[in-house]
C-alpha cells in the first residue's frame, strides 16, 4: 500500500478485532474473581516473551542498540499499560463483557485532549465529528444504569481507558523509539507487580491447569493486538489510533453475545446503541483516511 495512512488504519482495526477476542476468553476462567492476579501473572509472562520475541526477530543484530533507546517515556508508558491491563481484568470480573468495554470508547476523547495538549497533534473535522458520536453513544449507555457493579466496573473502566490513553501518547513522543519495546516492558512490570501482590496478599500462585491455559491464550491475543498496534502507530495521529481499536468494542460485545460460544450475555439496548454509534464512527473514519497520507514515524 502506497497509502501509509491508510494502512496505519487496516493495522489498528485488526489489532482492535484481535483484542475482541480477550473478553469472551476470560468468561470461561474458573472463579475469575480468585484468580484475577495469578490470571494477570501468567497473561504478563506471555506478553512479555511474544512481544520481546517478535522484537528479536526483527531487530536481529540491533535488538541491544534498540535496547539502549529506551528512554523515561517508555518505562512510564509501559507501566501505565501494565496497570490498564490490571483495571482491564478488574472491569471485566466485575462487570458485563458490553460494558467493560465500551468504557474503552471514552479512550479517543481522552487521547485527543492528551494529544493536543502534549504532543500538539491537531484533530481532522471527520475525527472530531466521530468523537463526538462515540461519546454520545457511552452517554446513552451509561445512562440509567443502577447497578452497583456496573457502577464499579464502569469506574475501572474509565481509569482503563485513561491508561490506554496515556501509553498511546508515550508510543507517539519520540519517533526514535522502537514502538514494540513499551509493550514489552508493560508486560514485564505487569508480571513483577502481579507477583509482589500475591505475595504481599498471601495468595497462591498456583491455577488450574485450564486457567493457565486461558491465560496464556489470553496473553498471546493481547500481545498480538499490540504489536499490530506498534506498527500502525507510525502512521496515525494519537486520537484517530485508538478511535479504530474501538472495533474491539462492538466484536468484543458480539462474541459475548453469540449463543454458539456460550457466553449469553445479551446486550440492554442503550448497550446496542452506543456499539451501532461506535461502528458508525469506525466506518466514517476509515472512508476519510483512504485519501489521506502522512509522513510515518520510525
Amino acid at each position: 500500500m502506497q497509502n501509509n495512512y491508510f494502512l496505519g488504519f487496516v493495522l489498528v482495526v485488526i489489532s482492535g478485532l484481535v483484542w475482541s477476542l480477550g473478553a469472551p476468553i476470560i468468561r470461561f476462567l474458573e472463579d475469575a474473581e480468585h484468580y484475577r492476579l495469578p490470571y494477570i501473572l501468567y497473561r504478563g509472562i506471555t506478553i512479555f516473551l511474544v512481544v520481546i520475541a517478535y522484537v528479536l526477530f526483527r531487530e536481529g543484530r540491533n535488538f541491544f542498540n534498540s535496547l539502549k533507546r529506551i528512554d523515561i517515556w517508555s518505562i512510564f508508558g509501559g507501566l501505565v499499560l501494565s496497570l490498564t491491563m490490571f483495571g482491564w481484568v478488574y472491569a471485566i470480573t466485575t462487570t458485563t463483557v458490553a460494558v467493560t468495554l465500551l468504557m474503552l470508547a471514552l479512550s479517543p476523547i481522552l487521547t485527543a485532549f492528551l494529544g493536543y495538549l502534549i504532543l500538539g497533534e491537531r484533530l481532522s473535522r471527520v475525527t472530531l465529528v466521530n468523537i463526538v458520536i462515540v461519546l454520545a453513544g457511552v452517554i446513552i449507555m451509561v445512562s440509567g444504569t443502577e447497578k452497583s457493579s456496573t457502577i464499579i466496573g464502569v469506574t475501572y473502566g474509565f481509569f482503563m481507558a485513561l491508561g490506554f490513553s496515556i501509553y498511546t501518547i508515550t508510543i507517539r513522543h519520540n519517533p526514535d523509539i522502537p514502538k514494540l519495546l513499551t509493550p514489552g516492558l508493560a508486560g514485564f512490570f505487569g508480571l513483577i507487580l502481579a507477583s509482589i501482590l500475591i505475595i504481599a496478599t498471601g495468595s497462591s500462585f498456583e491455577m488450574s491447569p485450564m486457567n493457565i491455559g486461558i491465560s496464556v491464550i489470553n496473553g498471546l491475543i493481547v500481545s498480538t493486538g499490540l504489536i499490530l498496534f506498534g506498527l500502525g502507530a507510525k502512521y496515525l495521529p494519537s486520537a484517530e489510533l485508538v478511535l479504530l481499536t474501538m472495533l474491539e468494542v462492538v466484536a468484543g460485545i458480539f462474541w459475548a453475545w453469540l449463543p454458539i460460544i456460550g457466553i449469553n450475555e445479551i446486550p440492554a439496548t442503550n448497550t446496542l446503541i452506543c456499539g451501532f454509534f461506535i461502528l458508525t464512527a469506525i466506518t466514517l473514519q476509515g472512508i476519510a483516511t483512504r485519501k489521506q497520507h502522512i509522513i510515518p514515524m520510525l
